[in-house]
């Protein structure tokens, strides 16, 4: 092998090296950041599911469809069942320690009305809602719809609040005694706190990549090292 061919063979072998540790750190980037944001996603729900879920199991558990029903159809806030079932509710909003928790009914498709609020006292204005206040559901999450149509418990995807930040609710139905949908019981959990956990242990993780990578980056520069003894 003359001297131009064994040039162009170190020349061919220090590219192969480096377009093979350049895709080596492309992969190893590109599986943390994406299973960074899976495990974000899939933790939080997890977590909250453990949690909202179980409030709106208990408020289904005090609820009678039928009273429910027939209480819709003479809405009073001075009925003792519509107190009785607001302070069960908020004993059980607060042992949970979610944001909201609350029931409705529907006046039209995309139009519902709050029936009994145990996300607070009544006199506070800012985060209870009082009897029959109309709240339009057409940009709700997916789940409340899906568990109005199915009638079973749904846990819906994490959305950003202006307000609250992400947000994540859980929705069971209310059902009267021949199994129709009279009504939706909402439990809205504040997870930033939860994210911010994850987080941290996503930054844990990083800093095994950026070991891997350094690892990587010190074969790279030995490998090539070695190369260009071999060129000399």
């Amino acid at each position: 092998m003359d001297y131009d061919q064994w040039e162009r063979t170190i020349i061919v072998l220090k590219t192969r090296v480096t377009i093979f540790f350049i895709f080596f750190f492309i992969a190893v980037f590109g599986v943390f950041i994406i299973t960074s944001v899976l495990q974000v996603n899939t933790v939080t729900r997890f977590v909250c599911s453990r949690l909202a879920m179980p409030a709106v199991q208990r408020v289904s558990a005090i609820i009678d469809g039928d009273r429910f029903e027939a209480f819709c159809k003479s809405p009073d806030a001075e009925d003792p069942y519509y107190e009785k079932i607001r302070l069960q509710m908020l004993e059980i909003k607060e042992r949970i320690n979610c944001l909201y928790l609350y029931t409705m009914a529907p006046v039209t498709d995309e139009v519902w009305r709050y029936i009994i609020d145990g996300s607070a006292p009544p006199d506070d204005e800012e985060n209870f809602s009082p009897l029959g206040t109309e709240e339009d559901i057409s940009e709700y999450d997916d789940a409340f719809f899906v568990t109005t149509r199915t009638k079973t418990p749904q846990l819906g995807t994490i959305d950003q609040n202006e307000t609250w930040g992400p947000l994540i609710s859980s929705y069971a139905p209310i059902l009267n005694s021949s199994g129709e949908a009279v009504g939706i019981i909402g439990c809205d959990l504040e997870a930033v706190s939860i994210i911010a956990w994850i987080r941290t242990q996503v930054i844990w993780q990083a800093g095994v990549v950026m070991i891997f990578v350094i690892v990587g980056l010190i074969v790279y520069l030995t490998l090539i090292r070695n190369v260009n003894r071999l060129s000399v």
